[in-house]
């Protein structure tokens, strides 16, 4: 915390722009050597100049400072904006470590601004997640984490929960007075209460984890029956060989299509039948290993076929393998005749080739991603904070069975403060060093 960091805050490559940043007590010091300009530094204004190494030039640019606590890490932090020279940022780089500031470490900046009361862990994490997002959905759930609605509301289970810890204490160190009872009788709505909202946001961790990481679909069925052509009618793209060849696809073809700011992961698989070629095998074998793996599979038949669902051997060999099954009849464009209902399951028929209910099938695919809701609220998105809600429910309800069982108030107490940190440990209240170092060793240098 004591020395002066630096790290290249734009993503390597050529651009635009590049920006060193450099944070610390000694940021305008540094600042100072390597950049040419006469006036003073105005917090947050643009001032243009070079960029010198001695008396060497090696860019012109933009610097500004940003003067502490007004600035991302709290500190003094300032910010070099010049050409974005793969081989220029770093010669500039190189002047700035060799002119009092050293390379930060990943998450170091993030990592400043934590320490220094400028965020809580939450909202650090989020900024990660944010950076790190593939779908409009995702960014959307790191906002409102970045503008602190997870903090929020667990602070205020937390103040409910010292409040009804101050009843419980003064009942241990004051038994003569005999509260038990009545500190009872006040405190199990309230925990029971607190339980409710931390259930309720665990819940959402099932939503979060798809904004975050995508939905998963794939395409089965027997060989022959269009799952390439639908994958590329989905995709709206060539992805998939189409042949009219049984086993053309022999392993996972994979592509995200955006619905609605939700990633929806498809996976095209091989046919799945009985074959004597090696490689075939393996990519059966693969198709059905796919399929426990997905959170929807969708089953394809060629309606124009008189093949029954019951009879199909493909679907046998894999409906027990997911929860979640949407059968697709294709090759609507080639059937004449009317579907019977088939029973207790859910069907759609479509054809790839002419595109007829493409859409209707996106549009249950994308109500299947969002059956939990669309995520507008406040959405757990990480596994270590759905962990900690799991972990601070299990000692509230050990706390409530205590009370309700008229245990000694010491247990209670226990309990609850158990509660209280597993809380703490998501926000950062409560959390060791450890844990710190390993959540922010992931987050990007310069950030």
């Amino acid at each position: 915390m004591k020395d002066t960091i630096a790290a290249i805050a734009t993503p390597p490559g050529i651009g635009g722009v590049a920006i060193i940043r450099i944070s610390g007590s000694n940021a305008l010091s540094v600042l100072k050597r390597v950049f040419s300009h006469k006036n003073e530094y105005e917090h947050a204004q643009m001032q243009h100049g070079w960029v010198c190494d001695g008396g060497n030039m090696l860019d012109n640019g933009y610097a500004v400072m940003f003067y502490a606590p007004r600035s991302y890490t709290g500190e003094d932090v300032a910010e070099l904006h010049i050409h974005g020279s793969a081989a220029g940022t770093a010669r500039v780089l190189g002047a700035v470590t060799e002119n009092g500031a050293r390379l930060a470490q990943p998450g170091e900046f993030s990592r400043r601004a934590f320490l220094n009361g400028k965020m809580d862990l939450t909202q650090a994490e989020a900024v990660c997640d944010y950076i790190a997002a593939t779908s409009e959905a995702a960014a959307k759930a790191s906002v409102r984490q970045m503008e602190g609605r997870l903090k929020e509301a667990l602070q205020a289970c937390q103040d409910r929960l010292t409040d009804v810890l101050a009843e419980v204490e003064a009942a241990v160190e004051y038994p003569e007075e005999d509260l038990e009872q009545e500190i009872t009788t006040d405190a199990v709505p309230v925990l029971q209460g607190v339980k409710k909202e931390i259930d309720h946001l665990e819940e959402t961790f099932v939503q979060g984890r798809i904004m975050k990481e995508g939905f998963g679909v794939v395409i089965a069925g027997a060989p022959n029956v269009g799952k390439s052509s639908l994958m590329n009618a989905l995709c709206n793209v060539e992805r998939s060989i189409v042949s009219g060849t049984p086993g053309t696809t022999r392993d996972t073809v994979e592509k995200s299509i955006n619905l609605n700011g939700i990633s929806i992961n498809l996976m095209d698989t091989a046919g799945i039948r009985k074959t004597e070629d090696l490689i075939e095998i393996d990519g059966v074998k693969r198709a059905k290993n796919a399929t426990k793996a997905a959170e929807l599979m969708i089953f394809l038949m060629d309606v124009s076929r008189e093949t029954s669902l019951e009879s199909s051997e493909a679907y046998r060999s894999v409906k027990n393998n997911t929860d979640d099954v949407l059968v697709v009849f294709n090759k609507k464009d080639l059937f004449e005749g009317k579907l019977e209902k088939q029973p207790e399951v859910e069907f759609i028929m479509v054809s790839a080739r002419t595109g007829e209910g493409i859409e209707e099938l996106k549009e249950r695919i994308y109500g299947r991603a969002v059956q939990g809701g669309a995520g507008e609220g406040v959405v757990i998105t990480n596994e270590r904070h759905s962990a900690l809600l799991k972990k601070a429910s299990g000692h509230l309800g050990d706390a409530l069975a205590a009370l309700g069982a008229g245990m000694d108030m010491d247990c209670v107490t226990i309990d609850l403060n158990l509660a209280w940190s597993a809380l703490g440990e998501i926000t950062g209240n409560t959390v060791s060093e450890d844990i710190i170092d390993r959540i922010f060793s992931k987050f990007c240098l310069g950030k």
